[in-house]
């Protein structure tokens, strides 16, 4: 019977510990067969056009090589950052900080390249606070959607 007791606590608290968390690493991830050179460029040109300023470049793939003298993928992380949307989030929750700058990776594996970003939670308890994360998770896929595909177009920044 105790041990009974013993499971049922342990299983109504991981219950609640679970949904209680707020997804805080969800990845959006495109793959593409474009080249490598042409996703940088369609992922900074995506970053200027939704009023974003790229803050850092930070070439992974490039050091390890250059560390190890030895082939390694190039490996790619794009840091921005919009001051405006970061005073909004920071106005809702001081803690989300810890999500700027936004980031963009671009890596190669097997002639393909692929695009992510972490997207920011959408089930914090706060409306104001999910609407933002919505607002932001929807400009970022946008841009990963833009620089995996092929059609110059899709770029839309109304929607």
């Amino acid at each position: 019977m105790n041990n009974l007791k013993h499971h049922s606590v342990l299983i109504c608290f991981l219950t609640i510990l679970f949904a209680c968390s707020n997804n805080n690493s969800e990845i959006h991830k495109k793959i593409s067969t474009k080249n490598f050179d042409d996703i940088i460029q369609d992922v900074e040109f995506a970053i200027t056009e939704n009023n974003f300023r790229v803050v850092n470049r930070l070439n992974i793939g490039e050091s390890i090589q250059e560390r190890k003298e030895k082939k390694f993928p190039k490996n790619e992380i794009i840091l921005f950052c919009n001051l405006s949307l970061a005073e909004e989030m920071l106005i809702l929750e001081p803690d989300y900080i810890n999500f700027c700058p936004y980031k963009i990776t671009i890596n190669q594996q097997n002639n393909e390249t692929f695009i992510a970003t972490r997207l920011m939670p959408i089930n914090t308890g706060s409306t104001k606070l999910n609407n933002f994360a919505l607002k932001m998770n929807n400009i970022l896929v946008k841009m990963v959607e833009y620089a995996a595909s092929e059609d110059p177009f899709i770029l839309d920044l109304d929607k």
